[in-house]
């Protein structure tokens, strides 16, 4: 073997071993300081820890108290009230009562429910209340009805005329407002009676 394979390992090994004796030494002198120096007897967060518990320990002891030995069904009294005095009277001029507006009469229209069609004696309302002559319902009364053309109906305490279609003379029977078709005549039924 030569020389210098066995000097690099055993420099290697002596190094390390140096190494490890200062911060050994370090770490002793730190651990000398820490049990060489006097231990506090008064630790302050001990103290408040301690006062902590004291006033925990009377706290649960009242809180105790306030439950046992009560219902849990016990009506607590009735705080005492304090009573009003009496208001004081005051001596004023009499005051004239004020006249009441009297009452209006009925609207001038109609203003109760929608109608939606008349059948026969029956109205029907957009509400879907539906009644006949005679009958009254939501303060609304069917008076007389004379359908298609128009009904009469009671509401807030006023009658109203209803026009549902306005009469004229298509309906009434009388004569066309326009001429008839090419090839037809207008015949006078009064004509045709009278003659032979």
């Amino acid at each position: 073997m030569s020389r210098w394979s066995i000097n690099i390992p055993l420099s290697a090994s002596v190094a390390a071993i140096v190494f490890a004796v200062i911060v050994m030494s370090v770490q002793l002198s730190s651990l000398a300081s820490a049990m060489l120096t006097p231990r506090l007897q008064d630790d302050p967060t001990r103290a408040r820890l301690d006062e902590y518990l004291v006033e925990h320990e009377t706290s649960l002891g009242a809180y105790r108290d306030r439950v046992e030995g009560r219902s849990l069904f016990f009506k607590p009294k009735p705080y005492p009230r304090l009573e009003k005095p009496a208001p004081k009277i005051v001596d004023r001029d009499p005051v004239e009562p004020v006249p009441l507006p009297e009452p209006a009469g009925p609207p001038s229209t109609y203003s109760g429910p929608r109608i939606l069609f008349v059948l026969g004696d029956e109205v029907w309302f957009h509400n879907g209340m539906h009644l006949s002559v005679g009958e009254e319902s939501d303060g609304v009364t069917v008076i007389a009805s004379s359908a298609p053309w128009s009904i009469t109906l009671g509401h807030d305490g006023g009658e109203y005329d209803i026009d549902l279609f306005k009469r004229n003379s298509l309906f009434d029977g009388g004569p066309p407002r326009s001429k008839p078709m090419v090839g037809l005549k207008i015949v006078d039924e009064s004509r045709q009676r009278n003659q032979p």
